[in-house]
């Protein structure tokens, strides 16, 4: 191809995305209730057969389209908690965290009103409740961590240099534990409840 038609074949040519950004929306609620006249912190334990099946998390889920962060963080919970609306109080935007895969992960703090422990047991296995103070005062188990890109088996890591050697980039990250009597909370959910904590205290 000569030059001219190169030229002749770009002009006025815009940039164009080879692979688009998919951000991909997702809220969840903080639940607070009083229990014997305490304020507790409401998790959920993910049930059988649905993506990170058995992790302790938040009630939420994907922002719809036509509504908020906030509208989807309620109507998740409405949804797993098996609440009517008036039983859900929104109180406040907490955080947005960047995830994997270009998601933005959207935290609200709420209270659940006359609770009775319900669920969907299609994407809840059980539900507990751990004082709000204990996050409050004792600080998480934390460890410094990488997050690295996994290419697969299936990768023809013989045609790159460095092979299976080759330096993938790696974001840093914090890693925050808190141990219960019913699994441990970490991951996303932990960061959250992290950053939570922290504005409280």
């Amino acid at each position: 191809m000569e030059l001219d038609a190169i030229r002749e074949r770009l002009d006025g040519h815009e940039a164009e995305w080879i692979r688009p950004p998919r951000t991909l929306l997702a809220a969840v609620l903080v639940p607070l209730l009083e229990v014997d006249g305490e304020l507790h912190v409401l998790f959920e334990k993910r049930a059988a057969g649905i993506l990170q099946a058995g992790e302790i998390g938040f009630p939420g889920g994907h922002v719809e389209a036509g509504e908020t962060p906030a509208e989807a963080a309620v109507r998740e919970t409405w949804e797993e908690l098996l609440l009517r609306p008036e039983q859900v109080e929104l109180l406040a935007p907490l955080h947005v965290l960047g995830g994997h895969g270009r998601r933005e992960i959207y935290s609200f703090l709420g209270l659940l009103r006359d609770y009775a422990g319900s669920f969907d047991p299609k994407e809840v296995a059980g539900v507990f409740t751990v004082p709000l103070k204990r996050f409050l005062t004792v600080p998480p188990q934390t460890c410094e961590g990488r997050i690295r890109v996994d290419p697969g088996e299936d990768f023809p890591y013989e045609a790159i240099p460095g092979g299976r050697n080759y330096p993938w980039a790696s974001t840093p990250r914090t890693f925050y534990f808190y141990p219960t009597e019913h699994g441990m909370i970490w991951g996303l959910t932990g960061e959250l409840l992290h950053s939570f904590a922290e504005l409280l205290t």
